[in-house]
């Protein structure tokens, strides 16, 4: 993005807060009029009592007095106004970039790296911290004083003035090309912090992993390595501020040496008074001062503003288009979280119609899935590992969409659903549970938060976590670790499988939701939750025979496509897709009939 468009979207930022914004600026005219005023005394008072005692000089010490105290008051009320609105901005943009990323569909999160993402919305943040008020205090104020004392400069003597004035193509030609260099080199430290942010993220998720493989030295050679391309960076950018702010200085200052000398000159021929140059003078180095900060300024901006279009970049990210259709009115959802009989109905079932999707596209995946689902149905899907079990459920969920094919629920596409209304009828419990650190209890609202209590207390008891909840120091108030650390697997798989049960789905997804369980304690969970999970439409993916059992129909995924779909005794006979990819896990102690039993 341009350094005018950035400029633009950032100002239009700050204008959220107008009142804050005009007192400021206010606050800015008066303080830079307020200094401009003390030289114009200066002078009255060197061409009046000083050179002649003819005007009283109590007048000109109470005017300075009151204009001393008018740029003390602008000052205060000037910081106050500016800091106020660059923090609220800041604010505000923090907010909104973390809105954008949490309304990302899973898809484009997935291309995002996410210590590169917290880098961009703290450290860029960060960044324009100082960079709104710098600006309007900078360039508004000082751009105003520096306006107004070349403007009295012209008053007072105009040749002086344009002798004074002739360096300033000089300073805008230094402000612009190394600007340039500056915003660069900016853009380059501030992809690098987000590359450090990546690498320390990655080594905390993989803690246990390095210590295991003893990468310790490798993992700290590899974060010096980026650090130290950082640390370069930055001081690289902060010489060329220095060059920038140095030059300036040099070249104002002996702009300003230039005109004292032919100022003297002036004076001694008559053609202006001593007051007159020492004013001039005065005004002259209140145009070297904002000049300098105007610099330093420069510098600022330019590495705010590569700090600012990583964080717009992330304000920008598109979201999905939700289609505006809506399903059948039977389908009338009720944000009643009661655990009981579903809310919400699937009628029609659901179904797959030559369904293809690839990650990447020289490597196949689902080559064309066709299935069908009886709404109420409990069935298991099977298949390899990496056959795209997990990816079905990512369809179901829209997280991605089908390259060919379409998937319905009700004989209504999925894409003419709302996200919203989609997401509440189905509901996965995954393998990995997430959970967040705070009370037991919200993580197990979670999505649910008007769940009655009655709800809430069968849900630890149907799904095994009434020990647990026992023997933890404040019962369901008792905060968690982060992600669930101080529980086991099983229990954190618990905890998912209750917040499913308060979230009342009509769909319910179990992707080897009950992996971390042994098998009698998923048998347990299954029984319990069985009049529950009769009210709904359950798909078990699972690579477990002692899960996959539990019910009446089973699909079996290979190369692609529905290998094979029926029940456990048609999928058990001899070579058979089920039979390779369960052979190890079994052995058939009877089948057939009432009384088979299997060994695992």
């Amino acid at each position: 993005m341009s350094t005018y468009r950035l400029v633009v979207r950032i100002a239009r930022e700050s204008l959220r807060y107008p009142v804050r914004l005009a007192c400021g600026l206010i606050s800015l005219v008066g303080l830079g009029a307020a200094q401009l005023a003390l030289p114009w005394i200066v002078k009255e008072w060197v061409e009046g009592p000083l050179t002649h005692g003819d005007l009283p000089v109590g007048k000109p010490v109470l005017v300075s007095l009151v204009i001393v105290l008018l740029i003390a008051f602008f000052l205060f009320a000037s910081r106050a106004f500016l800091a106020s609105v660059n923090q609220r901005t800041l604010e505000h943009l923090r907010g909104a970039a973390v809105g954008r990323v949490l309304r990302l569909e899973p898809a484009t999160m997935a291309r995002l790296s996410t210590g590169d993402v917290m880098s961009r919305v703290f450290q860029d943040a960060g960044l324009l911290s100082g960079l709104i008020e710098g600006l309007l205090k900078r360039v508004a104020g000082d751009g105003f004083l520096l306006l107004g004392a070349l403007f009295m400069m012209f008053v007072l003597d105009l040749r002086l003035a344009i002798a004074t004035c002739v360096v300033a193509p000089l300073v805008g030609y230094l402000l612009i090309a190394l600007g340039h260099v500056i915003r660069r080199l900016g853009t380059v430290a501030q992809q690098r912090m987000g590359g450090l942010n990546a690498i320390l993220q990655e080594q905390l998720q993989g803690f246990s992993t390095i210590k295991g493989y003893q990468t310790e030295e490798f993992e700290c050679e590899r974060f010096s390595t980026v650090n130290r391309g950082y640390r370069q960076t930055v001081v690289r950018a902060i010489l060329w501020s220095a060059v920038l702010v140095a030059s300036v200085f040099a070249i104002a200052a002996t702009s300003f040496v230039a005109a004292v000398w032919y100022g003297t000159l002036q004076v001694e021929a008559g053609r202006i008074t001593a007051g007159g140059l020492l004013a001039f003078c005065l005004y002259a180095g209140q145009t070297i001062e904002p000049l300098r900060r105007l610099a330093e300024t420069q510098g600022l901006l330019q590495r705010s503003l590569a700090a600012a279009d990583r964080l717009f970049e992330i304000l920008d990210l598109p979201l999905s288009t939700e289609a505006s259709a809506e399903p059948p009115q039977t389908h009338e959802i009720s944000d009643r979280s009661a655990g009981g009989v579903a809310t919400t109905r699937v009628y029609d079932g659901i179904r797959l119609e030559h369904v293809h999707f690839r990650y990447q596209a020289d490597l196949p995946l689902l080559e064309g899935i066709d299935l069908e689902v009886q709404p109420g149905e409990r069935l298991a899907v099977v298949a390899a590992s990496g056959e795209g079990k997990t990816t079905l459920t990512s369809l179901l969920l829209r997280f991605r969409d089908p390259l060919a094919g379409r998937i319905l629920l009700d004989d209504v596409d999925l894409q003419d659903y709302t996200l919203a209304k989609l997401r509440r009828l189905i509901c996965v419990v995954e393998q990995k549970t997430f959970l967040f650190s705070g009370p037991l209890r919200d993580n197990l609202r979670y999505g649910s938060w008007d769940a009655a209590p009655e709800a809430l207390q069968r849900a630890v008891q149907l799904c095994g976590l009434a020990p647990l909840v026992e023997s933890l120091p404040k019962g369901l108030d008792t905060s968690l670790q982060e992600q669930g650390a101080d529980l086991s697997g099983g229990q954190r798989q618990r905890v998912a499988l209750a917040r499913a049960f308060l979230r009342d789905p009509a769909v319910l997804v179990l992707d080897e939701a009950t992996s971390a369980l042994d098998s009698e304690a998923e048998a347990e969970i299954f029984s319990a939750l069985d009049s529950w999970l009769a009210e709904r439409t359950v798909i078990v993916m699972a690579h477990r025979f002692s899960t996959i059992r539990q019910v009446s129909r089973i699909v079996v995924i290979a190369e692609g496509v529905v290998a094979d779909d029926g029940p456990l005794d048609h999928l058990l006979r001899p070579g058979s897709v089920f039979n390779s990819l369960f052979g190890e896990q079994l052995k058939v102690v009877g089948r057939g009939g009432p009384g088979s039993r299997f060994e695992t």
